[in-house]
């Protein structure tokens, strides 16, 4: 999997939250080939932190965005539980067309 990240509103690049989304995406491996592209967008305003995944996995694209308040990790969790429902449904779905 290859992971591009990008920060906005941050004066310096976060080696913990990489290394914590990175960690945290070893639960989309299963589902997707190794060619896979993803791109993690933090976005910090005033009061609001939000993260955005999009995930490209051999032409098919998904998106999941959160916000939180407080801290950047449990809008990562969220996202990361959003996209795994998303690329299992997709998966089971191409299953499912094989079958019939």
């Amino acid at each position: 999997m290859n992971i591009n990240f990008a920060f906005r509103g941050f004066e310096e690049n976060s080696d913990g939250l990489k290394d914590y989304v990175t960690k945290k995406l070893a639960k989309i491996e299963k589902f997707v080939s190794a060619n896979t592209v993803v791109e993690v967008v933090f976005q910090k305003d005033k009061n609001i932190k939000m993260t955005e995944i999009k995930l490209n996995n051999n032409g098919e694209e998904f998106l999941a965005s959160d916000s939180d308040d407080k801290e950047f990790q449990t809008s990562i969790d969220l996202c990361i539980d959003k996209l795994v429902k998303q690329v299992a449904k997709s998966k089971d779905k191409k299953v499912d067309s094989r079958r019939s």
